[in-house]
């Protein structure tokens, strides 16, 4: 039988969000959907089964706030102003619960591969009695098959509850790459009971269902991908693939730990997320369309003096071999010259941005103070 632990539930009276954790709430929470402070919060207490294995968080908040800064710094057309105009929202900070699969996979696939050939063609001669003989080049195909094996672990979450988690998080963790290095045997102790802004979302999902929606296309996928990886640069066409699974992990139940959080930007609303390892991340940002519209500018010059060539069929036309080619001459130098000056002029502005907001930086908007409770809303999510 499975070991058993005490997972605290409470509902924000705010935004009416669940708020679970293993141990017991502090007298006053912030609750990291809408951010108001919930005071003496009472806590519906049921036996929840123990993880085996749990992702320890690696990182503090500091280092995913510097994570969402420098996403933003280095992230091109973002507005220049981005950090004096951004407001960020509650850092949701929560291990989710998550299935872990491994095993190994086998694949047989098959198709045509392209190659080079030459076709020759002897036909007589209109002038005497001989044969001509000419070739060519011709793309043929011939048939091509294999076997790949291999190899699989990942991670699916092990939640369904739609106000449990942002939606923009959940995407993000339906399936995830597991981490054999990162992995722990589970220890309450790093559960960190004791920081009251740290929560655990629930497991309500059955590790059989969600094999079946997530995990047996996930492995086809990395079969397929192998399968590929065997053909390699090769240029081919009526490619099928069949593979098969033996399992060794069959949803293993895990903690993993996430960072969320939203912020606004001229009144619209973006997320940035990262693993608690900070290892992969995700993230939407605002676009400055005046940039956009500068580099595409510089970009159409670029095509049209790229298809400015096609004039060299008219002034052959219209004057002679000699003229014909200075054009081409001058057309080849100005392309050079154009794109260089283009691409310069692109870099320039993109870097200018750039630097403008790691100049800025520093003046990222704090977190904003928690207010006390009042009326009721929906959750952001």
């Amino acid at each position: 039988m499975a070991e058993t632990r005490e997972l605290q539930k409470i509902a924000c009276p705010s935004c009416g969000s669940k708020i679970t954790k293993f141990g017991r709430f502090d007298r006053t929470l912030v609750c990291p959907a809408c951010g108001n402070t919930i005071i003496n919060p009472v806590a519906e207490t049921r036996k929840e089964d123990m993880p085996e294995r749990m992702i320890p968080f690696t990182t503090q908040e500091g280092d995913f706030e510097s994570a969402l800064v420098n996403t933003l710094v280095n992230q091109d057309y973002v507005p220049k102003n981005v950090f004096q105009a951004i407001n960020t929202g509650n850092v949701f900070r929560a291990y989710l619960p998550m299935y872990l699969y491994e095993g190994t996979y086998q694949a047989s696939w098959s198709c045509e591969s392209s190659y080079s050939d030459q076709e020759v063609k002897i036909s007589d001669s209109w002038t005497d009695n001989s044969k001509k003989i000419s070739t060519k080049n011709v793309k043929k195909w011939r048939p091509q098959n294999g076997n790949a094996s291999g190899n699989f672990g990942f991670l699916c979450l092990a939640n369904e509850s739609a106000d449990d988690l942002p939606q923009e998080l959940r995407n993000f963790t339906s399936q995830f790459p597991y981490d054999v290095m990162m992995s722990k045997k589970f220890d309450p102790e790093m559960l960190g009971e004791e920081d009251s802004n740290l929560i655990t979302i629930p497991r309500n999902a059955d590790e059989t269902l969600v094999w079946q929606k997530h995990g047996k296309n996930l492995v086809d996928d990395t079969a397929e991908r192998a399968a590929l990886d065997q053909i390699g640069n090769q240029e081919i066409r009526n490619f099928r693939a069949s593979s098969s699974c033996s399992l060794t992990t069959k949803g293993e139940y895990m903690l993993v730990p996430f960072w969320f959080v939203y912020y606004t930007y001229d009144n619209q609303k973006y997320n940035f997320m990262m693993d608690g390892t900070g290892q992969h991340y995700s993230y939407t940002y605002p676009v400055d369309q005046e940039e956009v519209d500068f580099v595409n500018g510089k970009e159409k010059i670029k095509n049209i003096v790229k298809w400015l060539w096609l004039l060299l069929f008219v002034v052959w036309y219209l004057s002679n071999y000699g003229v014909a080619f200075a054009y081409l001459a001058i057309w080849i130098v100005a392309k050079i010259i154009v794109n260089k000056k283009m691409n310069k002029d692109i870099d320039d502005r993109l870097a200018e941005s750039r630097n403008a907001r790691l100049s800025a930086a520093s003046t990222l908007i704090p977190r904003p103070t928690p207010r006390p409770c009042a009326g009721w809303t929906s959750p952001p999510w």
